[in-house]
């Protein structure tokens, strides 16, 4: 079994939009929670490897979420090149993240901030490059052309994401609601969610000026893929509560481009569009909610051009991509901890990509913790998932994407803690089965 362990978002925004919560069974409906976590875990990517993360919200302006982690890991045994020779040495993970979401720009009502950022070094990253990232190849032992590149490096990003929130439905008057919640769970949005677009629910257009750089210094120590540039999106949240919908409905449509600027290996562009849908299907007497959650998700890149070469050089190092290529972290690419969770990240990546998701989420009365009071670590609800997912990327937007499309299916265990949820999961596909522990709802 392949474990891999990611506790961020990378590259998505922990805010899916921008409201206040109001937790009432603690005292004084207090606006403020936190809570700090150690953690440990084992993969081939990282070895073992133990951290601490904190999550904040609330300090400062009562909508605003802090999440902060440092890890470190164990050394391990890894090649390197070096003046054109091999050599043995050791290396061990290690890194940083941060991220503060929804600050309000000052002298502004409807502008607000966030700013994510990692840095980190892996002694053992799987890449899938060139040809062994696409949807007809299988990875297997016997089939040599898709074996991943295994390297240590070093992968960097951040990102910058402006928001204006609109004076459209809910947000017309007061640019964010107030939702008042009861053991992690809303009791002020009667009624809310679901309805027409643009009337109801919150409408957020978004700028993003993103970066990110990976290295392979298993083979050259300038060896590098670069990438920067902006992305603009339209989000329209029509849901009862953001973090955790039981009805209503999601839309995001995104463009971004990198215009070749600057470290960038090349320009690229792309475009991808999400929606998601939120049943309610009643309550047992044992179970507080029980919601059916449906994601469709599809990408394209316009500027690829397949078959095309482009050569970067970088130093010493020449490498051939095919022209306007994005690199594999971005643009229509599946498998990971968002979308084709039994799979690597990244594991397909081409021009264009379709995927599909079933959740059914449940979360029960039972809950050990829910006399808060007494603690700083707030565990509101705990939550079980079954989930199932399809998708497939391919050269062209064509019928080719509904052919032999990957598949998987999962469980998953989910907390609310300190207004975020946390999750375990693991995803079971032809290639293995995988374990992910993050923040967030995946949709």
């Amino acid at each position: 079994m392949r474990i891999l362990f990611f506790l961020f978002i990378l590259l998505f925004s922990l805010q899916a939009s921008e409201y206040i919560i109001k937790e009432v069974s603690r005292e004084e409906n207090s606006t403020t929670q936190w809570i700090a976590l150690p953690y440990i875990f084992s993969s081939d990517t990282t070895g073992l490897t133990g951290g601490v993360v904190g999550i904040f919200h609330g300090f400062f302006q009562p909508q605003i979420t802090i999440v902060a982690s440092l890890f470190v890991g164990e050394r391990l045994p890894v090649q390197a090149v070096q003046n054109g020779t091999l050599k043995q040495e050791n290396a061990g993970t290690q890194g940083g993240f941060i991220a503060i979401t929804g600050v309000r720009v000052p002298y502004t009502e409807r502008f607000f901030v966030s700013y994510m950022g990692l840095r980190s070094y892996y002694p053992n990253q799987r890449l899938y490059l060139n040809a062994s990232n696409d949807s007809e190849k299988d990875l297997t032992l016997s089939n040599t052309n898709i074996s991943p590149l295994q390297t240590q490096g070093w992968n960097n990003w951040a990102n910058i994401d402006l928001r204006y929130v609109m004076p459209l439905g809910e947000s017309k008057k007061e640019a964010l609601p107030v939702i008042e919640t009861m053991r992690g769970l809303p009791i002020n949005r009667v009624g809310i969610g679901g309805g027409a677009p643009f009337v109801t629910g919150q409408t957020v257009l978004g700028f993003k000026p993103f970066y990110q750089r990976w290295t392979a210094d298993k083979f050259r120590p300038d060896a590098e893929i670069s990438s920067n540039g902006l992305k603009f999106y339209l989000e329209h949240d029509n849901t009862d509560y953001p973090d955790n919908p039981s009805r209503g409905y999601h839309f995001k449509v995104q463009y971004a481009h990198d215009f070749g600027a600057h470290d960038s290996t090349q320009a690229w562009n792309s475009i991808d569009l999400s929606y998601s849908q939120f049943i309610n299907l009643g309550n047992v007497s044992f179970m507080r909610q029980n919601v059916l959650a449906l994601n469709l998700w599809s990408a394209y890149s316009p500027s690829w051009d397949k078959g095309n070469p482009y050569i970067a050089s970088n130093g010493t190092t020449s490498t051939v991509y095919d022209k306007g290529e994005p690199p594999m972290w971005e643009g229509a690419r599946l498998g990971g901890m968002d979308r084709m969770r039994a799979y690597d990240t990244n594991r397909f990546n081409d021009k264009a990509a379709i995927y599909g998701a079933i959740e059914y989420r449940a979360i029960p009365q039972f809950n050990p913790m829910k006399d808060q009071k007494w603690s700083p670590v707030p565990i509101m609800w705990w939550q079980t998932v079954l989930y199932a997912e399809v998708g497939r990327v391919a050269p062209e937007y064509n019928l080719d994407l509904f052919k032999e499309l990957k598949y998987d299916v999962g469980f998953s265990i989910r907390a609310l803690a300190a207004t975020v949820p946390v999750r375990f999961e693991m995803a079971f596909g032809s290639e293995g089965s995988t374990m992910w522990v993050m923040l967030k709802q995946p949709f």
